[in-house]
């Protein structure tokens, strides 16, 4: 740190300096998939330069998968994904909650306190509310594999035990994941919405016994 403001947690943690932006909640809301696509438009666009990184909390069981932010940078105007379940999830509902936060936005007015950094980007803002993390992780726990998943499919699925009550990054599920020698579809959510003590992320490739995969390192976040 160079100059600017520095705020400390308990735990030694730095959680406000100038040279690292916090995720500013700037919307949120409900989501319905009952289509099978799921389409959210913010009631505001989001002036950010970066992408919204997007937070969901499901009703029960169904993955969200092929999540696309809508707009372009400066204007981001919602986002849409594929809703995806099958008979074998326990608890299924196809509804759920959404924040989205995001970066860099511009400053507000009146009272408080704000943080920019070298380039005058607004890194803090006590005027806007701050995402806290809960939990998270880098690696997965391996949890299912199935070679013959409606006859033509390979499933993988891992889990982690779920905060009850937060919302789960999910906005990097936006592309396939690369498994040679073809890619998984992937999604996130719950297998078992009843309990929802796992959060899960379901894996799906063409063809049938295809090699399991056994790593799964895309991390998971979850916030209040």
């Amino acid at each position: 740190m160079s100059y600017g403001a520095l705020f400390i947690g308990n735990g030694g943690q730095v959680q406000i300096d100038d040279n690292y932006p916090c995720y500013m909640e700037v919307a949120s809301g409900n989501y319905d998939g009952s289509s099978g696509t799921v389409t959210v438009t913010y009631p505001t666009a989001i002036n950010s330069p970066n992408p919204p990184a997007i937070f969901i909390r499901p009703d029960g069981a169904h993955v969200l998968r092929y999540m696309r932010n809508l707009g372009s940078p400066g204007n981001w105007t919602g986002w849409t994904a594929v809703l995806y379940t099958d008979s074998g999830f326990t608890g299924i509902v196809r509804t759920g909650q959404y924040k989205a936060a995001a970066l860099y936005l511009p400053r507000t007015g009146g009272y408080g306190l704000q943080v920019f950094d070298s380039s005058n980007r607004l890194l803090f803002d006590s005027n806007r509310r701050v995402l806290t993390i809960l939990a998270g992780a880098q690696t997965w726990s391996k949890v299912g594999y199935n070679g013959n998943y409606q006859s033509n499919w390979t499933t993988d699925t891992w889990g982690n035990a779920y905060v009850a009550g937060s919302y789960v990054m999910a906005s990097h599920f936006m592309a396939g994941f690369v498994a040679p020698p073809n890619s998984a579809e992937i999604g996130i959510g719950f297998l078992n919405g009843t309990a929802k003590s796992q959060i899960n992320v379901f894996a799906m490739r063409v063809g049938r016994g295809l090699p399991e995969i056994t790593t799964f390192n895309w991390p998971l976040v979850m916030v209040n």
